[in-house]
């Protein structure tokens, strides 16, 4: 009873966006589910018994057309009514409803803390939730549509059977009760099954995803990632193997023992019924006889809707787990709406201070440590480094991408806690190394952060040179970007990606831009452009630049040398470069590439 009513909450956790979304499309649901439905049956069973015994007494042909019509009244009714549902109502509020689930787990990750895409336990429930949410909560209101059905068809099956031969309601019931019992074992095998070859499945889709994406294309036909990927392909293809296999005999086993039952079940009601129409003549007429046959038929068909609602439960109660796993993630941070946090004010260059901050990531050797910095209102600042010495890591801190471990990060003497977030982030313009394109149009891509009037269009794409991009490609703003829909769509190359990266960002009402490495692919003269703008007055946005490049950050009001997540120089370049430690090193090996 404990695990039934588990499962029932399960179930109902399932159902609850078709009741959420569409109140009065259940309820004309369990209504044709039912009585509709089973008005069909009923008509069904005593349709041919009617005409036989009609024919077999010796009424008229006119007698017999006459019950002929009335049944088939009754069948039109039914059928018009499922028809009509299914074609203009059903599919079209299933899709809607199926969009709002959907909706519902992308809202849950908006909502969902950074952190949690570095754990694969999440990633493995996320993964459950996107893939089958929507495909199993449908299958939750058929399995309660099923069951209101079959309990409806059983009580008037059972009542026509109790009449003719009740001993077969027992036997039915006693087939049912084992064959249930088999069908749950075999089910929970299944999901263990399918628990164990779920990781293999992401390796799996992760490997046709590389091959399926245009980027990835030319590392894959020029490199040995082909060999990589194949062995990954081979080695989870090979693992998921043998777990099915490991299950087969177990589940055949069980599958044996369940039809050899239902092998059985039937030679025994067909005896028992030969048995009542010969011998015991309990069954009198072909009519009732072909009646008894039908009704139990239907009966049985809807004791398996209902009894196999246990092992449907038990089954759908499994992934219900994993997907409520998913949205019950608990985040601090991006589900934190109180209306007590606080927004900046806008238009207004930031101060940002850095107060003893400390990070590390889980399962991770690495932390930043101590970090202290204070940058005023407009100051253009840039922070070096080798690679993984943390400086993206300060950016994601910015973002409050993560919370400091220890210390606090200042925005305008506040600390970060305290404001809302999501408007916190409308103030900051960033653009990374790698920028993201997306398949909608041109225009679009340019307007991730602000709507842009015609005049900003054209003087933006001015700066950047992007009037040469669409040229190019005979394309217009309003073209896609990528073949992904549109056969015509534009393709960039890294160095024009970026600038449309850049181009998102560089208006002078953010009050703080993070810049991660962001022209690293321009050439040489779009790199200087790119410079000017930023550190041209008109930008009175606070910015922070990660750069390799330390030509692009001399003319920075400050520089920071990161290196094992401390910072270790402070200053302008010729202070630096007087200082001659390790920012004069990195300059000096540059230089000498550049000369040589």
């Amino acid at each position: 009873m404990k695990n039934f009513i588990k499962n029932l909450k399960d179930i109902i956790f399932l159902i609850r966006p078709f009741w959420k979304y569409g109140k009065f499309h259940m309820v004309i649901s369990l209504i044709i589910y039912i009585f509709i439905i089973p008005l069909n049956a009923i008509a069904s069973v005593l349709f041919t018994q009617s005409v036989i015994d009609a024919v077999a007494t010796g009424a008229s042909f006119t007698d017999v057309l006459v019950i002929i019509f009335r049944f088939l009244l009754i069948l039109f009714f039914t059928v018009i009514i499922q028809n009509a549902f299914d074609s203009l109502y059903n599919e079209a509020k299933m899709v809607a409803i199926t969009q709002k689930i959907n909706a519902d787990i992308y809202s849950k990750v908006l909502k969902t803390d950074y952190k949690y895409f570095d754990n694969p336990e999440f990633y493995n429930n996320y993964s459950w939730a996107i893939n089958e949410y929507a495909g199993k909560a449908s299958e939750a209101r058929l399995l309660l549509l099923n069951i209101c059905r079959s309990i409806s068809t059983i009580i008037s099956m059972t009542t026509i059977i109790a009449i003719l031969g009740p001993l077969l309601i027992v036997i039915t019931i006693i087939e049912m009760c084992i064959t249930i019992l088999f069908e749950m074992k075999r089910n929970k095998l299944g999901i263990s099954k399918r628990e164990e070859t779920m990781p293999m499945d992401r390796q799996l889709g992760y490997v046709h995803r590389i091959f399926y994406q245009r980027e990835y294309a030319a590392d894959i036909r020029s490199t040995n990632l082909k060999q990589f990927l194949y062995e990954i392909y081979d080695d989870n293809g090979s693992k998921k193997i043998f777990i099915i296999k490991k299950y087969a005999k177990r589940i055949l086993l069980w599958l044996y023992a369940q039809n050899f039952i239902g092998i059985i079940y039937n030679a025994a009601i067909m005896a028992y019924i030969s048995y009542s129409l010969i011998v015991s003549k309990k069954i009198v007429g072909i009519g009732k006889f072909m009646s008894l046959i039908t009704a139990n038929t239907q009966l049985i068909t809807s004791l398996y809707g209902f009894f196999g609602f246990f092992s449907q439960a038990n089954n759908l109660s499994l992934y219900a787990q994993k997907i409520n796993n998913f949205f019950k993630t608990e985040s601090k941070i991006e589900a934190n709406v109180s209306s007590q946090l606080l927004d900046v004010e806008k238009k207004t260059a930031f101060k940002v201070e850095f107060k003893n901050v400390c990070f590390s990531y889980e399962n991770s050797g690495f932390s930043l440590s101590n970090i202290n910095f204070v940058i005023k209102p407009k100051e253009k600042i840039a922070i070096v480094g080798a690679n993984g010495v943390g400086k993206t890591t300060l950016v994601k801190l910015l973002l409050r991408l993560y919370d400091v471990t220890e210390g606090m990060i200042l925005i305008n003497d506040i600390p970060i806690q305290n404001y809302n977030i999501h408007l916190l982030r409308n103030d900051i313009g960033v653009a990374f190394q790698t920028p993201n394109t997306y398949a909608i149009s041109f225009l679009n891509n340019m307007q991730l952060y602000r709507t842009l009037n015609s005049y900003e269009v054209d003087s933006i794409m001015e700066k950047f040179d992007l009037k040469n991009v669409i040229n190019k490609s005979k394309a217009t703003i309003q073209t896609d970007i990528t073949k992904e829909f549109d056969d015509n769509g534009i393709i960039l190359s890294g160095g024009e990606a970026q600038k449309l990266g850049l181009s998102r960002i560089m208006k002078s009402d953010f009050g703080l831009l993070l810049l991660d490495e962001p022209s690293s692919a321009l050439d040489p003269i779009s790199e200087y452009e790119f410079m000017k703008l930023l550190h041209d007055r008109a930008n009175s946005s606070t910015s922070i630049i990660i750069a390799h490049r330390l030509s692009t950050v001399r003319n920075s009001d400050r520089i920071y040398v990161m290196d094992d997540g401390k910072i270790i120089e402070t200053g302008t370049h010729d202070q630096l470069i007087a200082l001659k430690g390790k920012y004069f090193e990195m300059f000096e090996k540059q230089s000498e590439h550049y000369i040589n």
